[in-house]
């Protein structure tokens, strides 16, 4: 039987009642994100899940995390994860739909997995449709709400499929904001992009875009990877 959970170098996520596990692209997203940060006082990690990104944020910054997750038994599985790692003080778990959470707190930054897939084959467990499937925030919406929590001088973190590029763009530019990095992420030099990682602001400025590679031809990480995954993963 396979291990219920995910071990990382100084926290553990267990993951047996959320719908969506602990993933590579997910790693590497928030490993990329705690590398990006701008020193921040209050962060929201928007569909906190298993609280993967909150705690790997959590672990090189001293910010304040608000971590709001809508799926019930999810959002239990957060607060336990977050209660049994060592920063506990500095994560605050919400069971709410973010369309419908309202708070008089400006935040610094939002980070974003949010659900990726439109109008596909979808499955036949409630939870996980609304993990996977953004009939329950749409992309739009998440801008939206976003755009509302943050500061002007915020940042906006979110991880998208690839091919959902142009869409994305173009829902920032609608709504108020302007790429700072873009990375696409590969599986490995003989695969296409998989996924893109973002980072937006409010103010238009240059943009840097850049690729990593998750493994080389022969399945070992890369370079650019184990660099970002080392303080996390046991075996970097």
């Amino acid at each position: 039987m396979a291990n219920t959970y995910f071990k990382f170098k100084t926290f553990t996520i267990e993951q047996k009642n959320c719908a969506m596990k602990v993933t590579t692209d997910a790693c590497l997203f928030g490993a990329w994100i705690a590398k990006h940060l701008p020193s921040s006082h209050l962060v929201m990690d928007i569909g906190g899940g298993t609280g993967l990104l909150s705690l790997m944020v959590a672990q090189k910054n001293n910010s304040k995390i608000t971590s709001v997750e809508i799926e019930a038994e999810c959002y239990q599985q957060l607060q336990e994860n977050i209660q049994h790692s060592p920063y506990a003080e500095k994560v605050n778990a919400i069971h709410a739909d973010i369309l419908n959470f309202s708070t008089d707190l400006v935040f610094d930054a939002i980070l974003s997995n949010p659900p990726f897939f439109e109008q596909q084959l979808k499955s036949d467990k409630q939870s996980i449709n609304q993990a996977r499937h953004d009939e329950s925030l749409l992309l739009e919406d998440l801008f939206k709400k976003s755009n509302a929590l943050l500061n002007s001088n915020g940042s906006f973190f979110v991880l998208l499929p690839f091919y959902r590029n142009e869409e994305c763009l173009m829902l920032a530019n609608k709504n108020g904001f302007f790429p700072t990095r873009i990375c696409a992420v590969k599986q490995s030099p003989n695969h296409k992009p998989f996924r893109t990682m973002y980072w937006f602001e409010k103010k238009q400025q240059s943009c840097t875009e850049e690729s990593l590679t998750i493994s080389n031809s022969n399945g070992s990480y890369t370079e650019d990877f184990s660099e970002l995954l080392k303080d996390y993963y046991l075996n970097l």
